[in-house]
């Protein structure tokens, strides 16, 4: 009985096997939608000379399904196209980098999977706004001028 068992798992893994590796095959250019990212700099002027992490970006770098889009220092905008397998979500990895080093990397996977009916999207990038003064003490109290 035992032999049996084995050639049911082996059998079973063949199959499971057989299966699974076609599945990975990388679409070919019928199965993929280009998706038009539209990348908006609000405010570029303010944005590219703000510290973020107490220094200055020089570019950000969009890397999605293995291809990396840069966009340079000064940019208000940016078109890049991404091929995206479809009815898959749109993965990208946003990096905001100083002279080489990434000071703060964000992942970003669309809502929804990407169709062929809609094929576009914009993302905004935008600087924190300056915030005014805020005090607080217990010995004294806030007065208007």
């Amino acid at each position: 009985m035992a032999w049996i068992t084995r050639i049911c798992l082996t059998l079973c893994m063949v199959i499971m096997l057989g299966t699974t590796v076609p599945s990975t095959v990388l679409a070919n250019g019928n199965d993929l939608t280009r998706v038009t990212v539209l990348v908006k700099i609000e405010n570029p002027d303010y944005f590219w000379q703000y510290p973020f992490f107490g220094k200055q970006l020089d570019r950000i770098t969009i890397s999605s399904y293995g291809k990396t889009y840069t966009i340079a220092a000064s940019s208000d905008s940016e078109k890049i196209e991404i091929e995206v397998p479809t009815d898959y979500y749109l993965r990208m990895n946003i990096q905001l980098q100083n002279g080489g080093a990434t000071l703060q990397s964000l992942s970003y996977s669309s809502k929804h999977r990407i169709r062929r009916s809609d094929p576009t999207m914009t993302i905004v990038l935008k600087a924190p706004e300056p915030q005014s003064i805020k005090i607080s003490s217990e010995d004294f109290e806030a007065t208007r001028s």
